[in-house]
């Protein structure tokens, strides 16, 4: 008969356990993944969706060959469109291209029209221009359980700056993103958290608007959900979109 040290014995056990755990729990890209089919976007589906906001009218075609973003605004009696590939933006006044003086105000332009977009179909793009994904401690928000994944991304992710740092908190029920949060570098820096709330679905697609907060104390942006349950946050906007249509 073998006989077994027990501290050996109790040495795999927990070993074995560990494993079991590891493979059990889903990894950051995976719960990405889910959210994003969640949300209606399918691998290999094109879409054009449309909606106005803040007084703009814009357009996404998206798919794998790669997107369009369209921007449609009226300032002084003129109709000014902003279009947006992934390394092109054209400029039109009155459906004709003009050309705008400073590559810096290019970059704004484009920047912005990428940033609403973004917002608008999250979490459409959260796996593009990704430098890094991290699946932070699991969390309780309002009786709900959430992921919580951190997302540093590139020049053209998470919007309109380079090495933005977003955080996702994804219900683990419904696996719909509730929560968002992210730093940003431009006009001295700071960070936003928005909560999202009247979701509704679009051909498929699910759409929800947000109540965009801030914090005037020094807080990193994976902390946010903390200032937010402690009454610490500031209410600054709100994130509507009207009239969304989804055509497949």
């Amino acid at each position: 008969m073998i006989r077994v040290n027990p501290s050996v014995f109790f040495v795999l056990v927990y070993v074995m356990a560990s494993s079991s755990c590891s493979v059990n729990e889903p990894t950051a890209q995976q719960i990405l993944n889910t959210a994003i089919q969640k949300h209606g976007y399918k691998s290999g589906e094109a879409l054009e969706i449309e909606f106005d906001f803040r007084g703009s009218y814009y357009n996404a075609r998206i798919s794998d060959k790669g997107d369009v973003y369209k921007r449609v605004s009226h300032k002084n009696g003129n109709e000014i469109e902003d279009i947006l590939t992934s390394n092109t933006y054209i400029r039109r006044v009155n459906q004709k291209e003009v050309k705008v003086k400073e590559d810096s105000l290019s970059n704004i332009l484009a920047g912005d029209t990428r940033s609403v977009v973004y917002f608008a179909l999250l979490p459409y793009a959260a796996n593009r221009d990704v430098i890094s994904k991290h699946l932070m401690p699991s969390i309780k928000i309002k009786d709900e359980s959430y992921y919580k994944v951190e997302v540093t991304y590139g020049k053209n992710g998470g919007g309109k700056n380079f090495e933005n740092i977003f955080v996702y908190w994804i219900n683990q029920k419904t696996h719909a993103i509730d929560y968002l949060a992210y730093s940003y570098y431009i006009n001295g820096g700071g960070v936003r958290f928005r909560e999202a709330y009247n979701q509704r679905e679009v051909n498929g697609v699910l759409f929800q608007d947000y109540i965009n907060y801030t914090i005037d104390s020094d807080f990193p942006a994976h902390e946010l959900d903390y200032a937010f349950q402690t009454d610490q946050l500031r209410e600054i906007s709100r994130i509507e979109l009207e009239n969304v249509q989804v055509n497949r």
